[in-house]
């Protein structure tokens, strides 16, 4: 068997345990669950964090003191203690004795730490001794055990999974989802040597080095060259590195949109009144669009028409005045003055006479002129009457067409308060008008953020082609003078063996992390499903942001949630189960996967379940430790009841904390059924 299993931890007077505690923990396969039980402060992060202190020689206590606090106020000048942890653990069918020891020595008021901490790596040999290995061994021997990088999915404490839970509600990700994955199958060994091959602009870096020994020879004109490369790839790496901040913020922002629209989109289909909503305010915009057409029509007949219409009683009644019989003279039908004037300038009637010969007619064709239009008041008011029996036809319907057009206004009217009413219904029944005008703003500043960001990525992105340009045409101008010289020919392959080195390895790593964070993103969704209600699909993307997306059938489907504490956890529950299962996958060169079902990692961790309900807790009590081969839990009085339910059957040793002082915490054991 493969299995790392921890046997038991030994505490010398390390933090609140004085003296010396020993705790053992469940090994048997069937029953490998430890649960250590106590309130907030008997000491289960400074147990949890005693494994990391003693594999790695590092804590996250924010006072850095290791030594019981009772210990050392006991402590005269000249006084030496201890501190020590050890670990007693098997692998590979081989047991281990780990230790790490600090001594403390107190010189007048004056504590001394030895700056060296004592740190070493048994083994256990045929006969039942244990061996110290060298440093080297020991330490290869502990990666090999546990992965450091990996520690933190390992020896998992409630402060690290507050900081992930807050990681992932406020900005969609987390930081150590991406180391992690880095950690698997070698990544961060592959990143560590494309980091060491370097860039030409870092002097201490393998290509850096290579290409500082190419010889100029004096050349200005290259030394020129070297330089003007060498500041435009510090500005192109400047530039680069402000991509690769600004692109996850970008994609927050984003990512802030979307789920504040959701937000709002479930306020509103929460009352099932949306798309009656949208319909509404639609409708009131086309019906105040309607209204003011309306409005002008009404304007504009009413101003070309109502003087007409106010004169319709006195035209009735000019009208009645003029229509007696025989009153007046109309004139010779259709004969106008301008034909009489035009006989007498002629001379000569119609009929021939010649009117210069006849004076009287020419009186009497005079006489006429003043009876003909334009001048005969008869033929005027004729044709005054005319014009206003049809004016008074016309205006007669200006009434009725006024009517119809204050109808029509007054109709639209009433539509845009039937349609303002029922938006007053609706937004009364949304759940915080406060909330969603915060939601709208917060939508508004989210947009003006990513806008920004995306222009100045935009603009990045040209700069750095730019450059790279300008690099590649400097590096080709460059290597003409280099390869006039003989010596730099070798360093020259030197350097494009290095750099072709560093391209593979940034195509082989790319590959490889891409594949990693494809099956760790199926191994989550496994796991989740099985913690979590089904539905709810996450994805893992380039920048390891987290999006959860609803896939059930009775929701919309494709739509992403917000994620709310309870959600949070449990999606870092799976990614923890999710990286102690892929830590069991051993990877050839080829990135091939060979899962090795005798090789298992334990799992330590301070679970705080009472983010879930009893369900849940069950699922999870139930999913973790078929995962990992070794469970040691610290958990709360209140829901370690619960979790020792769901978990009696698995359950092989348990402990208690009991704070005695605020300086000072024993273990007991307890009994398991």
């Amino acid at each position: 068997m493969n299995d790392v299993i921890i046997k038991s931890m030994t505490l010398e007077n390390f933090r609140q345990f004085k003296g010396e505690s020993t705790l053992d923990f469940a090994t048997d396969s069937h029953k490998n669950v430890t649960v250590i039980m106590g309130e907030n402060g008997a000491g289960k992060t400074t147990l949890e964090q005693a494994f990391m202190w003693c594999l790695y020689g590092t804590n996250t206590f924010r006072l850095k003191e290791l030594i019981n606090r009772e210990v050392r106020d006991t402590m005269i000048s000249g006084d030496e203690e201890r501190v020590s942890v050890t670990l007693m653990i098997s692998h590979n069918q081989k047991n281990y004795k780990i230790v790490r020891k600090q001594r403390l020595k107190k010189q007048g008021v004056r504590f001394d730490k030895n700056p060296e901490e004592n740190f070493w790596v048994y083994e256990q040999n045929e006969n039942g001794d244990y061996t110290p290995l060298t440093s080297t061994k020991g330490a290869a021997m502990i990666r090999e055990f546990l992965p450091e990088e990996l520690s933190g999915f390992f020896f998992f404490d409630g402060e690290r999974l507050d900081h992930m839970s807050e990681e992932l509600l406020n900005h969609g990700k987390s930081s150590n989802f991406k180391g992690a994955v880095r950690g698997l199958v070698g990544l961060t060994a592959m990143m560590n040597a494309i980091e060491h091959l370097g860039r030409e602009n870092l002097k201490r870096s393998v290509i850096g080095m290579i290409n500082s020994e190419i010889d100029a020879q004096g050349d200005v004109d290259e030394t020129e060259l070297s330089s003007q490369i060498e500041k435009l790839q510090t500005e192109r790496d400047n530039q680069n590195n402000r991509l690769e901040e600004i692109k996850p913020e970008h994609d927050r922002y984003q990512q802030d949109i979307g789920r504040f629209r959701k937000e709002l989109q479930d306020m509103q289909d929460g009352i099932k009144r949306q798309n009656e909503y949208e319909n509404c305010k639609l409708k009131k915009e086309r019906e105040e669009a309607e209204q003011e057409k309306a409005r002008k029509s009404i304007y504009e007949y009413f101003g070309k028409n109502i003087g007409m219409y106010i004169l319709i009683p006195l035209l009735r009644r000019a009208l009645n005045e003029l229509d007696g019989e025989n009153k007046l003279d109309k004139g010779i039908p259709h004969i106008h003055a301008d034909t009489i004037k035009f006989l007498l300038e002629r001379g000569k009637c119609i009929c021939g006479t010649n009117l210069v010969e006849h004076p009287e007619a020419v009186q009497h064709l005079n006489e006429l002129i003043s009876s003909l239009p334009p001048y005969s008041i008869g033929n005027m008011i004729g044709q005054y009457t005319d014009r206003a029996r049809s004016q008074t036809r016309g205006a007669s319907g200006f009434a009725r067409a006024f009517q119809e057009r204050m109808a029509n206004y007054a109709q639209h009217l009433t539509n845009i308060e039937e349609a303002e009413d029922r938006m007053h219904d609706l937004e009364k029944l949304l759940p915080d008008q406060e909330k969603v005008k915060n939601l709208n703003g917060r939508i508004a500043e989210a947009k003006v953020n990513a806008k920004r960001l995306n222009d100045e990525i935009y603009q990045l992105a040209g700069i750095v082609h730019e450059k790279e340009s300008q690099i590649t045409r400097l590096e080709a101008e460059r290597l003409h003078y280099r390869q006039a010289s003989v010596r730099n020919r070798k360093q020259l392959r030197y350097l494009a063996y290095a750099q072709a080195i560093k391209d593979e390895l940034e195509t082989s790593y790319k590959k490889k992390e891409e594949q990693v964070r494809e099956d760790l993103e199926n191994c989550i969704n496994q796991i989740f499903e099985d913690i979590y209600d089904g539905g709810i699909q996450i994805s893992v993307s380039e920048n390891y942001n987290i999006v959860t997306t609803v896939i059930d059938t009775d929701a919309a489907s494709g739509d992403e949630i917000e994620k709310n504490t309870a959600q949070s956890y449990a999606i870092i529950f799976a990614f923890i189960a999710g990286i102690i299962k892929m830590a069991k996958e051993g990877r050839e060169v080829t990135g091939e996967k060979i899962y090795r079902e005798d090789e298992g990692f334990p799992l330590v961790m301070d679970a705080p379940l009472s983010a879930f309900d009893k369900n849940r807790i069950k699922k999870i009590c139930t999913v973790l430790p078929h995962i990992a081969d070794q469970v040691i839990i610290f958990i709360k009085d209140t829901d370690g009841e619960i979790a020792e339910k769901y978990m009696q059957d698995i359950i092989g040793k348990k402990w208690l904390l009991e704070q005695e002082t605020k300086t000072r915490s024993t273990v007991v054991e307890r009994a398991c059924v």
